[in-house]
């Protein structure tokens, strides 16, 4: 937290002393570049800005992986607004500044987010655990 987090602790020091207030976004400016999540949020559409926004700084779980199963009309919707949106945020964010493992996969780790977020707020989803077995 005080190697990565620095910049979050500087704006909000609570942080360090209340483990309530890491949330999603705490996490992402820590380990993915400060401040590339709300860039990627202001380039939403309107109709999920706010409740993304609420989610990211409220929430402090979700669904990694990009792992889901869904019916194909409920991919296309996912993956219309997910690309449209991705492809405004490498339009504004690009590609040139992002460096190492945490930020050259940024948009994976966005698209990550935004998963849980959609699923939640679109669908009837039903969340299953996983295991991965290895001998």
């Amino acid at each position: 937290m005080l190697k990565r987090g620095w910049k979050s602790l500087i704006k909000k020091p609570s942080i360090f002393f209340n483990k309530d207030k890491e949330n999603i976004a705490f996490h992402f400016n820590m380990h993915h570049g400060y401040g590339n999540l709300d860039i990627a949020i202001d380039l939403l559409d309107t109709s999920d800005k706010e409740d993304f926004k609420d989610f990211v700084y409220n929430e402090n779980s979700f669904n990694p992986h990009i792992m889901f199963i869904a019916r194909p009309d409920i991919l296309n919707k996912w993956f219309d607004k997910l690309f449209l949106w991705l492809q405004r945020c490498e339009n504004k964010i690009g590609f040139k500044d992002l460096h190492g493992y945490d930020t050259t996969r940024l948009y994976a780790y966005l698209a990550e987010r935004y998963l849980s977020f959609w699923f939640k707020k679109y669908t009837k989803y039903l969340e299953s655990p996983w295991i991965f077995l290895d001998q």
